[in-house]
This record gives C-alpha cells, sequence and structure tokens, in this order.
C-alpha cells in the first residue's frame, strides 16, 4: 500500500472516532435528561404536613 493512503486512511480513522464519540455523548446526555424528566414529581409537595393536615380535618369537622 502506498504510505501516503496509509496516512490518509489514519487520518479518515481518526475523525470518524472522534464524529462516533460525539454521537455517544450526544445519546448519554439524551438518556440522562430522559431520566431526569421521570424522576420529578409529578405534583408538588402538600403546603402542609400530614399532622396538620389531620388537625385541620378535625377542626373543621368538630365546627360544621
Amino acid at each position: 500500500m502506498n504510505p501516503s493512503l496509509s496516512g490518509y486512511l489514519g487520518t479518515a480513522r481518526v475523525a470518524e472516532l472522534h464524529h462516533q464519540a460525539q454521537r455517544d455523548t450526544l445519546a448519554y446526555a439524551a438518556r440522562q435528561a430522559r431520566r431526569a424528566r421521570r424522576h420529578q414529581l409529578a405534583h408538588p409537595a402538600p403546603r402542609f404536613p400530614a399532622a396538620v393536615r389531620r388537625l385541620l380535618t378535625v377542626l373543621t369537622a368538630r365546627s360544621t
């Protein structure tokens, strides 16, 4: 094989590996983003703790 062709093939291989690494990085970032969205809470946390909600329920029931 001609030495100049070997150099071009090596350069092309390095460029292909570089592009593959970029694609892998983007795919990894997309997976992480999907995973982060999946783990978000569907509903925000309640305003009052459970004990306070029970107390309010009892007081509301007594007043009616």
